[in-house]
């Protein structure tokens, strides 16, 4: 089954934790305590060869490695190991609503869950304060986010029309007069994508299920039929003269209603209007009659795309990719004279472990010199105040 959307769950790697650990044991003096490794992070690579999500549906989850705990005398961590998840070009990464990228190049790598750092040995937390410390950091934890990818097919040519205009027949039409059709039932649409070459180029062609009124709205199918639109280069719509509700220009104002209602950029794609079933004696001499029943005016149809230079037209759709920026994010809870603080930053200060009167001593002088202190001045903490810093409490001085 050819898989177009899916929601997958990713979990980065936690960073390993620091050592401490001292040359002279006795003395407790010239720390040689390592670094722990980095956790692993999970990117999305590109790949022409790979289609859809079938590769990534049956596990669904995926958990890149831990980084490995220090040793002692300067023996790091291992960092480790990423995961890269393969994804077809076309792909829009979506979480919590929020668009994270449109990739539609080859070969592009994109991290999008950021392993944890690993944690500081004894040895690279030497400062003037404390020469000689015991203590060391805890490596930061993992990452977790939820992703929705959607595949928008990059093609040169989509077919639009309604219901029954005869989309189906005319991509066997033209892609058997010189080539193979590959259809591939979706999850939720069943386009066909075939192949057409003439002595230039190879044009991909791609057969989209009917529109009818409301689709861009989100009736019947008509959201992720239109999605599809984003990553072609032409569209011809084809036409019924024997439609029984819409009649020829009817239909060409529903169909270009619902495409820009959808997406107003569409309205830049280039298209020719074709009508269908000249075998029924029902022609418009304003567009390009055809039948793909007697094979009447294919030709004709075929010219006009040998005449289009497919390699100079644009797709609406642009690569973009968004840039995560590590915030010293923190939240703040205020409850009488109690400031209870939580998050990655309050996570920074305290993920400490060995001596704990040195513990208390780093803690402190971090929360002095972090944004987190500067906020609770301006939120109106007071001296004697209660502050539970990610689970260690101390009194405001």
């Amino acid at each position: 089954m050819f898989v177009d959307t899916i929601q997958i769950d990713l979990l980065s790697g936690s960073g390993g934790s620091g050592s401490v650990s001292f040359s002279s044991k006795k003395s407790k003096t010239s720390p040689n305590g390592a670094n722990g490794g980095n956790g692993g992070s999970i990117f999305l690579i590109t790949d022409s060869n790979v289609f859809d999500y079938s590769n990534l549906k049956s596990k669904g989850s995926f958990k890149a490695e831990n980084g490995g705990d220090a040793s002692k005398n300067l023996q790091n961590g291992a960092n480790g190991k990423d995961i890269y998840l393969k994804i077809p070009i076309g792909t829009s990464v979506i979480s919590n609503g929020e668009l994270l990228a449109e990739i539609i190049d080859e070969n592009v790598e994109y991290k999008i869950c950021q392993g944890g750092l690993g944690g500081r040995g004894n040895k690279d937390l030497i400062s003037k304060r404390n020469p000689n410390p015991e203590i060391c950091e805890s490596g930061e934890k993992r990452r977790k986010i939820t992703l929705n990818l959607e595949l928008s097919l990059m093609t040169d040519v989509a077919l639009i029309g309604l219901p029954n205009a005869g989309k189906s027949s005319l991509i066997t039409t033209i892609t058997n007069s010189n080539s193979k059709v590959d259809s591939y039932p979706f999850t939720t649409v069943s386009p066909s994508l075939g192949v057409y070459e003439n002595n230039s180029e190879i044009i991909t062609i791609c057969d989209l299920p009917g529109l009818i009124e409301g689709a861009a709205k989100g009736t019947g199918l008509g959201k992720s039929v239109l999605r599809h639109l984003k990553n072609t280069k032409f569209i011809i719509f084809l036409l019924d003269p024997d439609n029984s509700e819409y009649n020829i220009e009817e239909q060409i104002n529903l169909l270009e209603n619902e495409i820009q209602t959808f997406n107003p950029e569409f309205k830049n794609i280039k298209n020719i209007k074709v009508v269908n079933k000249s075998d029924l004696d029902k022609t418009d001499n304003k567009y390009i009659n055809i039948s793909t029943v007697t094979k009447e005016g294919i030709n004709e149809l075929l010219k006009q795309l040998d005449d289009i230079s497919f390699t100079e037209l644009n797709r609406v759709n642009k690569s973009y990719e968004k840039i995560f920026i590590e915030t010293d994010e923190f939240d703040i809870h205020a409850d009488k004279d109690i400031w209870t603080i939580r998050g990655r930053r309050a996570e920074k200060i305290t993920n400490l472990k060995g001596n704990s009167h040195e513990i208390l001593n780093e803690i402190s002088y971090r929360f002095e010199k972090s944004s987190i202190s500067h906020e609770l001045i301006n939120q109106g903490i007071k001296k004697g105040d209660i502050v539970d810093l990610n689970g260690h409490e101390f009194s405001y001085e």
